[in-house]
């Protein structure tokens, strides 16, 4: 997930092994419907499936209420250093970033934004000293609110707020390109060896809140 330029991401629908053995699955720009609806094991994150351009601008302008919309949010650093914010899927973490809209914006926030830099160490199972570390520590999750706003067909402004350990606020232009908004502006962290990210949201279907007897 290293592949990095200023035009396109590198698709990237592989597995991020979270620590604790968990794995989300990021589906960055160009990911497929095929690949959306592939089949996911028990205990796996894994990316919101993405409307289309035309089916993102119809919701922005006839937004459903009474439910939310699952929302990924994917940022990819030229030093190698990846986030992911997504709803998951068999895995009871605190990482969702289902999205609710008010006044034509589309907003959210989870306890849980993962970092690929920020690693927890796992004992190998058969004792002794061994082990390994593995990136996207559950134990270091920062908290992010969004926002999202229609500019025009096609056209966005994503608003990022990350509270604790980082304490930053960013705010940019986006463009939907297939199934995702991809923006472009400052990288996440305070002391970084880059000073710029590439963000992609994808948000998903309308998922009704449940029906309470």
């Amino acid at each position: 997930m290293k592949g990095f330029t200023r035009i396109a991401l590198a698709v990237c629908t592989a597995g991020i092994v979270l620590s604790g053995g968990v794995t989300a699955a990021v589906a960055a720009s160009g990911g497929t419907a095929e690949a959306a609806t592939a089949p996911h094991a028990a205990g796996v994150a894994r990316a919101a499936a993405g409307l289309s351009c035309s089916g993102l601008d119809q919701v922005f302008q006839s937004p459903q209420t009474g439910g939310s919309y699952p929302v990924t949010v994917v940022s990819n650093q030229p030093d190698g250093i990846v986030g992911f914010g997504g709803t998951p899927f068999g895995y009871g973490g605190t990482n969702g970033v289902a999205g609710r809209f008010s006044g034509g914006q589309l907003s959210g926030s989870t306890g849980g934004y993962l970092f690929s830099d920020r690693a927890t160490f796992i004992p190998s199972g058969g004792g002794g000293f061994g082990g390994s570390y593995q990136p996207f520590s559950v134990s270091s999750l920062v908290p992010l609110t969004y926002t999202l706003t229609r500019n025009g067909a096609g056209q966005y402004t994503i608003g990022l707020n990350f509270g604790t350990g980082i304490n930053r606020q960013f705010s940019f232009s986006a463009q939907c390109i297939g199934e995702s908004l991809v923006g472009y502006t400052n990288a996440i962290g305070n002391n970084e060896w880059t000073d710029d990210a590439t963000y992609v949201v994808t948000i998903g279907n309308f998922v009704p809140d449940p029906v309470i007897h």
